[in-house]
């Protein structure tokens, strides 16, 4: 019973920052709070980490200023990329984040890693806040987790 509670109220959650994130991108806006960017990357990571990368992309492409036709393009070389990942890092066991940076009152870089068998992929998210909210200005990922202990 609580389990299903459990499951209940976070697909309840999961929903509402849905609805937040469509709501904004039919206004042409991005979000008003960086704490619900950090819902929608949370969400993304967790799916990047269960493997549903078209899930993931879904659910950022409406706070991002890429161009759909690039944005698209990006998600194809990723699932291109998704087979080299796993046979070399073996299999995900999850994602965790790692910081926030903020540089003034509207740059900010959410830092994560997305956590394999043998070894870590760094994720970068880089924000932008302008008239409209919140926005995800680009993000990267790669294998050079050691770059953040500089």
């Amino acid at each position: 019973m609580i389990h299903h509670l459990t499951r209940s109220l976070a697909m309840k959650n999961f929903l509402l920052l849905l609805f937040a994130v469509y709501s904004s991108a039919v206004l042409g806006q991005g979000l008003s709070a960086l704490s619900d960017v950090r819902k929608v990357t949370d969400e993304a990571m967790t799916r990047i980490a269960n493997g549903d990368f078209d899930g993931s992309f879904k659910i950022l492409k409406p706070l991002t200023i890429v161009p759909s036709a690039e944005f698209d393009a990006m998600v194809g070389q990723t699932k291109l990329q998704l087979p080299i990942v796993g046979g070399r890092f073996g299999s995900s066991i999850g994602y965790e984040f790692i910081r926030e940076d903020r540089l003034g009152e509207t740059l900010a870089r959410f830092t994560y890693i997305h956590r394999f068998e043998k070894h870590a992929m760094r994720w970068l998210f880089y924000l932008y806040r302008g008239n409209n909210g919140w926005v995800v200005n680009t993000f990267l990922f790669d294998d050079k987790w050691h770059e953040l202990f500089r």
